[in-house]
């Protein structure tokens, strides 16, 4: 890892660090299901990811049937005090071979989280989150529905249909791909949904239907407003430059900070994206940051202006994004640039 990577985890380890200090706060768990398959048996996996406290029950159904043969949970702890667990549910290879759905069950601190998977499907489903370009620049919200599968007729085929409140929304197809290193052809559709309905928290719902196995393949997403009051943004600035290349840290918090969309602006220059993490969980708030790496030139260029835009949810203004200078100065919106996506 050198140059701007190397200035970047280090950033990012920094911040990391800091987040995990003090008492480790309860945190539910993700869970993911994962097939094992060795020359002796098949299994599928329940992976339960980033949890506290420890206590933990899971249940496994095969096709709506408790599974016969399941492995008592195993736990690792990481640096951050947080747990992750495996169970396995063995199966016979007829089951495997067929058209079986495997339920994993996890209750944690009276919550009941479940995941559930078919992996004869022909088809997969994913949603992603939108496109942040697209919210900056247009002030639209269009989403990723990728469609993928290992057959490229069933792909081509394949319908995506969203609704809203039961209120169906406008798609477009976009081309199909097949990238390399994968066996799957893949297909984006764009999703386009009502800002304010998106920003008021409202679930997007998607299926396709996969006539493989017969079955409605659904999935849901929704903006997290978090509590909706305005977050702090500071821009973290180097106070000495060694390098050729400069790392600016735009840190977005709050309380209780739902999803926040994060651009930057360099100059009069279009929007472009930084390095972006995860939420980072402190003693009595919530963190986003975002890295972007510019020359030193520019960072240096008393021309050059460089912004970090944060969106956010705010019911009384969804419209321009909160923007702050290297100066620290909230600055009026900037000119946008435009670019056709479709």
């Amino acid at each position: 890892m050198t140059g701007p990577l190397k200035v970047i985890g280090f950033l990012f380890g920094l911040f990391f660090f800091s987040c995990v200090r003090g008492q480790v706060k309860i945190q539910t768990p993700t869970l993911s299901l994962v097939p094992v398959i060795t020359q002796k048996s098949t299994s599928v996996m329940c992976v339960i990811e980033d949890f506290y406290p420890k206590d933990l029950t899971v249940q496994w159904e095969v096709n709506d049937t408790n599974c016969p043969r399941q492995s008592k949970l195993e736990y690792e702890l990481n640096a951050e005090g947080l747990y992750t667990a495996y169970s396995l549910c063995k199966v016979s290879s007829e089951t495997w071979n067929t058209n079986t759905e495997y339920t994993c069950e996890a209750t944690h601190q009276g919550k009941l989280i479940s995941v559930r998977k078919n992996f004869k499907d022909k088809l997969k489903l994913t949603l992603k989150p939108p496109i942040e370009r697209e919210i900056f620049v247009n002030n639209k919200v269009v989403l990723e529905a990728v469609v993928s599968g290992d057959d490229l007729e069933t792909v081509i085929e394949a319908s995506v249909s969203c609704k809203v409140k039961n209120e169906p929304v406008t798609s477009v197809r976009g081309n199909i791909n097949f990238p390399e290193g994968t066996s799957q052809f893949i297909r984006t559709h764009y999703i386009f949904v009502d800002t304010k309905k998106w920003f008021d928290g409202e679930i997007v719902t998607c299926s396709i239907h996969d006539r493989g196995v017969n079955r409605d393949i659904k999935q849901e997403i929704s903006f997290d407003k978090g509590d909706g009051r305005t977050p702090s943004v500071i821009i973290h600035t180097p106070d000495t430059i060694h390098t050729d290349t400069v790392s600016l840290v735009c840190e977005v918090t709050s309380p209780k900070l739902g999803d926040v969309y994060i651009m930057w602006k360099v100059g009069n220059r279009c929007y472009i994206k930084g390095l972006t993490s995860a939420p980072i969980q402190r003693d009595n708030s919530i963190s986003v940051l975002s890295i972007l790496t510019v020359s030193k030139q520019k960072y240096e260029d008393p021309r050059n202006t460089i912004i970090c835009a944060v969106k956010y949810a705010n019911m009384d203004n969804i419209g321009p994004p909160l923007q702050v200078s290297t100066s620290q100065r909230i600055c009026p919106e900037c000119p946008v640039c435009s670019k056709d996506y479709y």
